[in-house]
């Protein structure tokens, strides 16, 4: 059913297109043939169609509508009757007999939710970053809004004519009357709006989009605008090094730009100097402020002349498409598009470098990085949100990226304290469900492949995050990029961490040959100064620099290797050889085998220990709270192959925290003096603390895990 028409001009073909009104509304469905042919007969008279009627919307405008607020785009002269606009408007008037009306002809580009000042002003800033906008008219169009059916239906514009205004180099015909009705099978992507006035793309797994290129700054015309003139050969690397940094948006407005020149410090010290650096929380005015207004612009520039948007403050730039934004600088030249996750706000920004290959071996196609902020909270909600996010994601990259290498960085929004998690669980704030989501997005990553380059870091030795003493972390919270306890900013921003650090912020990757990481380390921890926190952020940025091997070349040498191996026959040693007795007899004679008195006071030894530590000696504080704990020798003495110059490992494993267990420990172990137990000192090594003992003049070594299901077990 024909519901409204009207009038204007159109330059675009999406379902619900960009138009300006020139009259609306505009006359019953029945007189449209009529009126299509008064207005074509009246401007053949009265409009010179050798003059070009040229638009420029230049101006920014807003204009409240029930509860939301619109806000457009005009042109300078607004009820000026010198504007084209308006001149046009009253020359189809005159054809419909009517007289000129008040009227501001503008093109909508956003609306608010509601209507709260905040947003009011947050929209009508990002409308006025929008570059000027000009074109000419040639044609005018008359649509007409019709409803779909069904239970989804929708309004949508069919096109019901036109009429031809201008040179005939400037006619715009369509190709049919559906022209912005979007079908089923249209493979056209759709754009969704969001609260923040911006729009993200949501494009389908079957919808091939075009990447865009870099930008690149000129310093000659001080200005960043598109690199066109990239090398598409490979350039094999040996080392790539990737950072990722969330740089807290400040979500009210005006926004406060105090931490600005500290977040740009950060970004160029020396601890977070990358090849690629993914932002994330990037708002128009940092980014501005970044890449145009800060004092260390070039540096910016020298360090990463590539990056994926340019500063919204550039008069041929466009702003960002919403509040908080990821933002891709590299020191090589790239393309780039977006991943909708199909959720407002939230997109992966996939880099593609064509000209770095991690390997020179012919397998390899490049390097791609996929810049992520998943959904945050730790509800039953967020938590599956994230989920699907993640897995749109990994499917996108095995689809289109098979044989390039991956790297996933930012802040992934992954509860992974498992004091937090149970404490939500006791709480009813998530269902058991939800944990085991958890764990099956852990899952999910490691199927398709990707490390977690601090994990592998941790194993390798080669991570440097020790931002938090590690005896006052529960087990998931070691790395921790989020740590309320020790940042101020982070502090201020926690809502379901229950003040316990996470490791939010990850770098992931995936070796389509042969990576490994050689170094991880945090940058953008808080610094006292002059008796306060110094901190430009709630998160620490992190660091990985990986490095490639060839495999084609690893190959080659272990071919070599195994043809040259000898073939070695194995045979029981015969006469003499096989009597061991005489080497046995020498090594009891000096006293490499403890003989059974040894063997019974070194029990005795660790008995003790046991009973001190569990509380079930006598001269133990038996008032002390039951705690499991289990204690269990590790190392030479648990394998049967110690000596008598050898100490007792021991490895107490329990459910409570580390500087709980040391601080019941010492208090313990201060107690049995009287049964030959010292406490010689404390050890803070990178594998965690340790208690060095004597033990009826036994050596011993105490170490302490947290791991409440081990203990369950």
């Amino acid at each position: 059913m024909i519901q409204e028409t009207y009038i204007d001009f159109s330059f675009s073909h999406l379902q619900w297109p960009p138009h300006i009104n020139l009259v609306y509304p505009f006359v019953a469905p029945e007189q449209l043939p009529r009126a299509q042919q008064q207005i074509r007969e009246y401007l053949a008279e009265n409009l010179d169609q050798e003059t070009p009627i040229d638009i420029e919307l230049v101006q920014a405008g807003a204009f409240i509508q029930k509860n939301n607020m619109n806000v457009y785009l005009t042109d300078d002269g607004g009820e000026d009757v010198d504007s084209p606009l308006v001149s046009l408007r009253t020359i189809v008037l005159r054809a419909l007999g009517q007289g000129p009306a008040r009227s501001t002809a503008h093109l909508t580009v956003g609306q608010t939710q509601g209507n709260p000042l905040i947003s009011q002003s947050y929209l009508l800033r990002k409308a006025r970053l929008l570059p000027d906008m000009r074109f000419r008219v040639g044609t005018l169009a008359i649509l007409i809004r019709e409803r779909t059916t069904g239970t989804l239906s929708t309004d949508h514009m069919r096109l019901y004519g036109t009429i031809d205004i201008g040179a005939p180099s400037d006619i715009w015909k369509p190709h049919s009357s559906d022209y912005w009705v979007k079908t089923p099978n249209s493979n056209l992507p759709t754009l969704q709006s969001d609260s923040d006035g911006g729009q993200q793309e949501i494009i389908s797994d079957d919808h091939e989009v075009l990447a865009e290129p870099a930008l690149c700054f000129d310093p000659t015309e001080n200005k960043w605008s598109a690199y066109t003139d990239g090398d598409k050969g490979q350039t094999g690397i040996r080392e790539l090094t990737v950072s990722s940094y969330n740089v807290l948006v400040d979500t009210e407005y005006p926004p406060d730009h105090d931490r600005d020149p500290l977040i740009v410090s950060t970004i160029l010290s020396n601890s977070a100097e990358a090849d690629v650096l993914v932002l994330q929380e990037v708002s128009d005015d940092f980014l501005s402020y970044l890449l145009r207004n800060s004092p260390d612009v070039m540096q910016i520039a020298q360090r990463y002349p590539f990056v994926s948007h340019g500063p919204p403050c550039q008069n041929d730039l466009g702003p960002l498409p919403s509040l908080r934004n990821v933002v891709i600088l590299s020191r090589y030249p790239f393309s780039w598009h977006s991943v909708s996750f199909h959720r407002k706000h939230k997109s992966a920004l996939i880099a593609q470098f064509d000209g770095v290959a991690t390997s020179s071996s012919v397998e390899s196609e490049g390097l791609v990085v996929a810049g992520v902020h998943l959904t945050a909270g730790l509800t039953d909600g967020s938590v599956a949100t994230k989920k699907s996010q993640m897995g749109t994601l990994t499917r996108y990259l095995e689809r289109h990226y098979k044989r390039e290498s991956w790297v996933v960085a930012g802040d992934f929004n992954l509860v992974t304290s498992t004091y937090t998690i149970d404490l939500s669980v006791k709480n009813q704030s998530i269902s058991s469900e939800t944990v085991s989501t958890l764990s099956a997005i852990e899952d999910e990553i490691r199927e398709a492949g990707l490390s977690d380059a601090w994990s592998v870091a941790r194993v390798e030795g080669v991570d440097q995050t020790s931002a938090t003493e590690s005896g006052d972390l529960f087990e998931g919270e070691e790395g921790a990029t989020f740590d309320p306890q020790n940042n101020r900013l982070a502090a201020g921003t926690t809502t379901t961490s229950h003040d316990r650090p996470q490791r939010y912020d990850r770098i992931l990757f995936k070796p389509q040959e042969s990576l490994r990481i050689v170094h991880f380390n945090h940058f953008g921890v808080p610094e006292m100064i002059d008796g306060e926190q110094v901190v430009a952020s709630d998160h620490y940025g992190v660091r990985a620099r990986i490095q490639s091997t060839d495999a084609a070349v690893s190959n080659d040498v272990n071919k070599d290797l195994s043809s040259k191996q000898l073939i070695i026959e194995h045979r029981r040693a015969a006469g003499v050889l096989a009597d061991t007795t005489s080497l046995h007899s020498v090594l009891e004679t000096h006293g490499m085998f403890p003989n059974e008195k040894q063997a019974g006071e070194w029990r005795d030894a660790f008995a003790s220990l046991q009973n001190v530590l569990l509380g079930t000696s006598e001269d133990s504080n038996q008032a002390q709270p039951d705690i499991p704990l289990v204690i269990v020798p590790v190392g030479s003495y648990a394998l049967g192959v110690w000596t008598a110059d050898s100490d007792i490992d021991c490895l107490c494993i329990g459910t409570i925290s580390s500087k709980t267990f040391f601080k019941l420990a010492r208090q313990r172990l201060s107690k049995a003096e009287s049964q030959g137990i010292r406490i010689l000192r404390k050890v803070e090594a990178s594998t965690g603390t340790m208690l060095e003992l004597s033990v009826n003049e036994i050596l011993m070594d105490l170490q302490y895990c947290p791991a409440p299901q081990v203990v369950e077990r």
